[in-house]
């Protein structure tokens, strides 16, 4: 097998359409039926990896002192950067424009959209062209 195969790093970068499930895990759908869903970069992306050591670049030179809420907001803003588009996002009875703020909302208010998230970012099976052959 050429591990070229298994190289996630360039769809990383384009993103994955990620479905979003409700926490009751049934798929969430817009009034025509189709899919809720969140256009996710993966851990091997660029800016996920910029993002990485610019935070841990930070936390070694001793900038800020780890704290629970500190962690939490930058896993928040780690997904926020993450996500990079959207189809069908509705928030409070109105739709909910895409940008890395309204994804930070999101993430804050919805630890289950911020654990789905997590998830899919992490599965590099996500981010391969075809699935390999063993």
């Amino acid at each position: 097998m050429d591990f070229a195969d298994l190289d996630t790093a360039g769809l990383a970068n384009e993103g994955a359409l990620m479905p979003v499930h409700s926490p009751s895990g049934q798929p969430v759908t817009q009034d025509d039926g189709s899919p809720v869903t969140l256009t996710l970069l993966g851990d091997d992306s660029d800016v996920l990896v910029k993002f990485d050591r610019i935070t841990t670049n930070q936390h070694l030179r001793g900038g800020q002192t780890i704290t629970a809420e500190l962690s939490e907001a930058k896993h928040i803003n780690r997904l926020a950067r993450a996500c990079v588009g959207w189809s069908g996002v509705i928030l409070d009875g109105k739709p909910l424009e895409h940008s890395e703020e309204n994804a930070k909302i999101l993430f804050k208010r919805f630890r289950w959209l911020r654990q789905q998230a997590a998830l899919f970012i992490s599965d590099r099976a996500n981010f391969l062209k075809a699935s390999p052959q063993t």
